[in-house]
């Protein structure tokens, strides 16, 4: 699949949430449409999600990250959704890679949360280098424990 990535706009709003609306973030922490979509609209604002656009131009994922969100220093990725029927193929990799690309040309380690419960993103952000430094408990949700992953500059993928 085809896949470039740019910046996100008020037209691909649709789009990026219906990509979290049936991701596990969004069935934890959005329970409307409406809260999904007040979320993603902060983000392109501020032009801070960028979206994955397939061969047809259509919107089939989003990244959310904010270049000095962690401690005021370092990237911070805030959220991350890929259409559910085209998980699998690369694209949320692609969005990732997009995010080093452009975290490490001004930083020297990146930053995430990841949920307890979203045990298919922390695998995938362990393979792809990120390392656990600390758990936030019932930081975003009672119950639910928010896990500190980072990645250092020249870390291997």
């Amino acid at each position: 699949m085809q896949i470039i990535i740019a910046k996100g706009t008020m037209e691909h709003l649709v789009a990026c949430t219906e990509a979290l609306i049936h991701s596990e973030i969004g069935a934890a922490y959005f329970p409307t449409v409406h809260e999904a979509e007040a979320f993603l609209q902060q983000g392109l604002a501020k032009e801070e999600i960028f979206v994955a656009i397939d061969e047809h131009g259509n919107c089939v994922g989003y990244i959310w990250f904010t270049p000095e969100g962690a401690f005021y220093r370092f990237p911070y990725l805030l959220n991350i959704a890929v259409k559910k029927d085209l998980r699998g193929r690369g694209i949320g990799k692609k969005l990732l890679a997009f995010f080093e690309e452009k975290g490490f040309a001004k930083a020297s380690r990146l930053f995430l949360l990841v949920s307890d419960f979203n045990a298919a993103a922390k695998r995938l952000y362990q393979a792809i280098g990120y390392k656990e430094v600390g758990i936030i408990p019932d930081f975003i949700k009672a119950g639910v424990a928010e896990h500190i992953m980072m990645k250092s500059k020249g870390q291997l993928r």
